[in-house]
């Protein structure tokens, strides 16, 4: 498990902005340890698919999860032309794993294997105030407590063991009222502000202090389906995945790429860096080096 632990590791933003910045001691150690699976010379993006598929086989975390979430159905439902994903995004006192917004707005919430399931009722409910749609990915070995306690209007998927999404029960289109108030703390100013004028036609001009109750009020008068079509076509644009970046990325740094802030020097960097030439004499030298800053 400390190994597969340290895999993952390899794939957090911390890590993610050291190779961006040049900086590959961590990779190197990761590397060593996966010595006699790499061939003699390999390139530091050889070392993120190894690991990643270690993860598949021994350590589908949070990570992992998020990653197949957004390459299966941002890349192999929707497009990066007609769709945005955003994750982690606050719902009240939650956040989202991961949202899609296409036509509609669809809420994916994960629940790993390494994932307690207490919170999992009061986080749908959050969800369901403001998403069209709602769906729990889980593994097998939730899947028995997850249909026992999720409302039936929540749809599930399952991981296989095969590393595929199965959908075990499709989501229920959300005809609820949208939760105005929760709504509008999830949003940035401009996004509310812009949702206002496109349903008014006008744009509110008070200061900041008063806007958020203006808009809110302004928002309350509005149908319900016609704030959903408002809260995609918004977000789709203020929330947009970077494509030119993204889609240099390879498919184990998906998540990577559209959650972690990096600035556009660092994101050509880490493109850049990917393609870094090593050999095993190298990780021998990180092991000496290792070894003598111990003793």
């Amino acid at each position: 498990m400390h190994e597969s632990k340290r895999n993952a590791q390899l794939f957090t933003s911390r890590r993610i902005n050291e190779i961006a910045a040049g900086d590959l001691s961590f990779l190197l150690e990761i590397a060593a340890v996966h010595e006699k699976k790499l061939p003699d010379f390999f390139t530091v993006l050889d070392v993120f698919e190894l690991c990643f598929l270690e993860l598949s086989k021994s350590y589908r975390a949070e990570y992992y999860f998020k990653n197949t979430v957004a390459r299966k159905i941002l890349f192999g439902i929707h497009s990066l032309n007609t769709a945005t994903v955003i994750p982690e995004f606050r719902v009240g006192k939650n956040k989202a794993d991961c949202v899609v917004l296409n036509g509609r707005s669809v809420c994916y919430e994960i629940k790993s294997s390494y994932d307690n399931l207490s919170r999992l009722p009061d986080q749908l409910a959050s969800y369901k105030k403001i998403f069209d749609e709602v769906f729990v990915v889980t593994s097998h070995e939730h899947l028995e407590k997850v249909f026992e306690n999720i409302p039936l209007d929540v749809g599930v998927i399952e991981l296989t063991k095969r590393n595929t999404l199965s959908v075990l029960r499709s989501a229920s289109r959300n005809s609820e009222p949208v939760d105005v108030p929760v709504l509008m703390k999830s949003l940035r100013l401009k996004e509310y502000k812009e949702m206002v004028r496109l349903a008014t036609g006008k744009m509110p001009l008070e200061n900041n202090t008063e806007v958020f109750e203006r808009c809110e009020k302004e928002l309350s008068k509005i149908p319900s389906n016609i704030i959903r079509g408002l809260f995609c076509k918004v977000l789709k644009e203020t929330r947009k995945v970077d494509k030119d970046y993204v889609t240099k990325l390879p498919e184990s740094l998906l998540m990577a790429g559209i959650s972690y802030t990096l600035k556009q020097g660092n994101r050509r960097s880490l493109i850049k860096n990917l393609k870094i030439n090593l050999s095993k004499e190298m990780l021998c030298t990180t092991q000496f080096l290792e070894v003598s800053s111990l003793s």
